[in-house]
Formats: C-alpha cells, structure tokens, sequence
C-alpha cells in the first residue's frame, strides 16, 4: 500500500514538473502606512522546484572559546564572530548544494528573507563581473543574521561582506526590525545600493531589479563606492527623468518571466491606477488602493492571474509565470508589529511547499524550538513531513483545481481568517507575560502557542492529504460527479 501510493504520488509530482528559469523568488514589502493593522511587512515566495523539502529549526546561540572560519560547498569563506546569537531559519533539508538558510528572526528582533535572484546586466558582468567563490544566498543569511542587531547593522554587515569578498550571484534581499525595514539589490561583483523603505508604498519584486532614483547621499541609503563611478567609467551609466537610475544602469531589459509578475502584482493592489503589461520604466514602489491585510498578501502569494487575460489557470498560458507557483518550496510573509516587545521580532505566517493549497500558520520570532514534522528531512516523500505533506495536498488539488482543490482552499482560507482573528489577543497576552515575568517566559509562551496551531494544523493536513488521496484514486475510471469536500468542513 505504501509503495503503491509513493508511485502515484511521485508520478502526480512528475506531471507537474515544469521546465523554469534559473532564477525564481517573488519578494514583497509594505512600509506601515500602507497596512490595515500599521505593521511593516517583508515577504518572499522560495521557488526553485516542486519537489524540495525544507525545514524550519531553531539555532541556538552559541558562545565559542574563539572566532569559527565559515567555509561553504562554493568555496566562500569567511571569519565569524566568536558568539552567534539564536536565530530562526527555514533551510534545506539536503545542504550538499548550501545551507539556504533563507529566512528568520535573531534574538534581537532581526528579520531577514534572502533572497529574490536577479541577472546583472551584460554591461555590470563585463566590468564588474559576479565572484565565484563570493558571497551567495546558499550561506547569506547564516553569516549575516547571527551576527547583528539591528536592520541597518545587517545592511552594512552585508554590504562589508560584499566588499571584501565579492558577491557570487545578484540577488534582492529584505531586512526589518522594530524601527526600520531595508531593501537591498546585490548588482554585481562589487556593487549594491539599498534603500530604507517609505512607510506610504509597498512593492512586488520578481527576479529583476527595479530601484530607480535615489540619493546616495542621505542617511536612509546605503550604497557601493563605486555604484555611480564604475558605470560612468565604463559607459554604461543610464539616468531617467535626468536621474541616475539603478535598474536601468545596472541590469537588461525587463523580460516576460518577470514583467508578468510586478504587473500582476501591482494592478491586483492599486487597480485604479493600473499599469501597461509593456510599460518601459517599472516603478518599485506603489501606493495601495487600500491599505493591506496579512490575508491580502496570503493571496498575492497565491495570485494565478485569474481574472486577467493571463490566467496562468488556462491551457492557453501553461508558459506564463505565475506569482503562485507550483515551484514554491515554502512561502512567508513577516509582520513586524510596534505591539510587540523588540526581541520578540514580529510574526511570521509560513506555509509550507507552494501557498495554492496550503496554509499559513503563525510564528513568533522569539520561538525555542519546533515541531517534530518541521524536522523531518528525507528527500523522498514521507507523510511524517510538514512539507511533503503539503506538497502532495498541492500536487493533487491542482491536477483538478475544480473537483479536487476547491474545497481544500476554501478550508485552509477559513482556518486562516480565524488564526488573524485570535492574533491581536494573543500578541497582547504575549506583550504582557513579557512585561510581567521578563522574555524568557514570553519566549515559552511563543513557543507554546505557535507549536500548538502547528500541530493542529499538521494533524488537519495529513486527514485532509489521505481523504484527498482516496478521492483522487477512487476518481479513475469512474469520475466523481461531486467536487471534493475535506470531512472537517462538514461538521
């Protein structure tokens, strides 16, 4: 029996495996004047491929007797620091290739999600060519979120880093803590500009860069010596509305795989105000039409283009790339909230595999540990897994989204609602253990109550992954007439 539905599940999971870009991540922040609830947020979808478990730990903190020399499968290498504060971390299961640890909050209230890849331009790789054995998101954020204690501090971590040893890929990356949120574009070997978020706008970042105009003189921007010169020297500066422009200068045209996406996502939360699919100049930063939920985000993670002419649902535009990709391998969004204490971090909603079919669940920043099915790191798929167990719920429910994935989305959105529901009460009950007992008693609370939604969450999935597998199986041959309808939606 077992075996028997491996083969199934592993051929379901072969249909679905598509032939994708290199480069995948879509990221997206929101300043706090552009949220319902006032909280800044960063969030990522992690897509590489269908079919990659991840899992989600707690490091502890770690004091050793004397500096550690980092060394990663790519051959960077680097000295750390003696003490490695705690941090949170969704990695890989199987680190041959890298540790990606890709996303977390420090014990200082530090988050980071790294990283959105991106292609420097033909001109920035001539001259400034990318270094092999640079610093590379399979080791970002282990040899920068340990290691700081504010936002600002892992900008200039990352930034001295990128100095001294180069950077191996382009990449986008986000940082946040309770005062400050910072955007990041690694452009090439040497050179980077970030940007402290404005509170009024939010963004949505395929893999491709678009920071325009900046003034690299003010203290909210923090740039390479060189940003402005090597293109200059070279010939291949490029100015819009008589301003040096970032995107413009330091990457090639905006092609389809991402144009898609941030005209996706930015006629979906500003449609009054939408953009032309062939505009020449994207601006980074948008105003909602309305101020945005953690829900809206949650959808924005799911976001298919329904009801646009490039409806990824339909045959027609198998090839369009969609936000919601079958190629999620987790997808989080990260509210750092003033209610909060500042070591606490914020709140990070994760689903595990892509965000379609699954759900996400709440995390503390100052969390002790996780649950047992996070841990789980078999690269075969195992129902003892949080991710495989989500991967094959998305897998089957999108073999038929009508019959088969309907009812599974309709029942994760309304878990979902109640989590955001209960949260302000619990953040203020969190905020009060930590005022009254001191952090490491609202630390046990945190890691009390969000372990408890995981688990209940993980033994609702694994009921809905055997119903759905029996209703996709007993479905050949003889086609069921009523869609699916997991059994906890019929009490």
């Amino acid at each position: 029996m077992k075996k028997r539905m491996s083969v199934l599940m592993l051929a379901a999971m072969m249909t679905f495996s598509t032939v994708t870009s290199s480069f995948a991540c879509t990221g997206f922040v929101a300043g706090k004047n552009a949220t319902v609830d006032g909280s800044r947020i960063i969030a990522r979808t992690e897509d590489l491929s269908g079919a990659h478990n991840k899992t989600f730990k707690v490091y502890p903190r770690k004091d050793n007797p004397a500096p550690v020399m980092f060394e990663d499968s790519i051959g960077f290498k680097m000295e750390l620091p003696k003490t490695s504060f705690k941090y949170t971390a969704i990695c890989d299961a199987e680190q041959s290739e890298g540790i990606y640890d890709e996303v977390g909050f420090n014990e200082y209230g530090v988050a980071i999600s790294a990283t959105v890849s991106a292609d420097p331009g033909a001109a920035a790789q001539k001259y400034d060519p990318l270094v092999e054995n640079g610093l590379s998101e399979a080791s970002m954020t282990t040899v920068v979120l340990p290691y700081v204690k504010t936002a600002r501090e892992a900008v200039q971590r990352t930034a001295d880093i990128i100095d001294k040893h180069g950077s191996a890929e382009g990449n986008i990356v986000f940082f946040a803590d309770d005062e400050e949120t910072w955007y990041m574009e690694i452009l090439s070997g040497h050179q980077y500009a970030a940007v402290k978020v404005p509170d009024d706008v939010y963004a949505v970042i395929p893999n491709h860069y678009f920071m325009g105009e900046i003034d690299v003189k003010s203290p909210d921007v923090i740039v390479s010596k060189d940003l402005m010169n090597l293109p200059k020297e070279k010939g291949f500066y490029k100015e819009h509305n008589g301003k040096f422009h970032v995107a413009l200068t330091y990457s090639d045209a905006v092609e389809d795989y991402d144009r898609v996406r941030i005209w996706g996502g930015q006629n979906k939360l500003s449609p009054s105000n939408k953009v032309s699919y062939d505009t020449e100049v994207f601006s980074l930063w948008r105003k909602p039409d309305k101020k945005l939920s953690v829900k809206d985000i949650m959808e924005l993670q799911r976001y298919r283009y329904e009801d646009t002419d490039k409806n990824a649902n339909l045959e027609k535009n198998k090839g369009v790339r969609a936000i919601g990709t079958p190629t999620s391998m987790e997808c989080h969004i990260i509210q750092m909230k003033d209610s909060l204490p500042k070591d606490v971090g914020g709140v990070m909603w994760m689903a595990m595999a892509n965000a379609e079919h699954s759900v996400y669940l709440p995390f503390y920043g100052n969390i002790h540990d996780t649950i047992a099915p996070y841990k789980v790191a078999d690269e075969l798929y195992t129902p003892e897994s949080f991710y495989w167990t989500m991967r094959n719920i998305n897998v089957m429910s999108a073999l038929n989204r009508e019959m088969f994935g309907k009812n599974v989305r309709a029942y994760w959105s309304e878990y979902e609602d109640k989590l955001i529901a209960e949260q302000e009460k619990k953040d203020a009950e969190l905020a009060a253990i930590y005022k009254k007992d001191g952090k490491n008693a609202a630390a046990d609370y945190a890691t009390k109550t969000s372990n408890s939604v995981a688990t209940d969450a993980f033994q609702k999935a694994s009921r809905i992954n055997r119903e759905l597998s029996t209703y996709v199986a007993s479905n050949e041959g003889r086609a069921k007439k009523e869609a699916f309808v997991p059994s906890f939606m019929k009490k």
